[in-house]
């Protein structure tokens, strides 16, 4: 029978965050809050894509997605609420993402560099998804 010093390291290991997992969202997060604040900066030019997409009130919605991702990005990399961070970042992923990168409707020259986006906003969703997952269990 292992005894309660053993058990207690054995808890406290498995509940305390690695440091790989502490720099991998630091990484994350610190990236998603740096596109956000790219996005706000350049609101006029990514408002104008969004209207030629179809995305309505496209300088309202810009600026709310960044906002979001901003929120959820800096969340993540502090892990300062964590699952409404991941979910903040979640929720931009799934709006933005079959809006801005629907590459089944892109023209030949376009089709390849949309799914290409679309595939790397799918694999930042799951990332996002995995996270909530973690925080969900804190």
């Amino acid at each position: 029978m292992a005894d309660e010093s053993t058990d207690t390291a054995a808890k406290q290991t498995s509940t305390t965050p690695s440091t790989a997992f502490r720099l991998g969202r630091v990484l994350y997060g610190g990236i998603l809050a740096m596109m956000a604040v790219d996005g706000l900066k350049n609101a006029e030019g990514r408002a104008a894509y969004a209207e030629a997409k179809g995305v309505p009130m496209p300088e309202t919605s810009n600026k709310a997605a960044h906002g979001l991702l901003l929120f959820g990005g800096a969340g993540i990399a502090l892990w300062k609420l964590p699952r409404l961070a991941a979910l903040a970042v979640a929720t931009f992923f799934v709006g933005v993402t079959p809006m801005m990168h629907d590459f089944w409707a892109a023209d030949e020259d376009e089709k390849q560099q949309e799914q290409i986006n679309f595939l790397k906003n799918a694999a930042l969703l799951g990332t996002a998804l995995a996270l909530l997952g973690v925080a969900s269990r804190e």
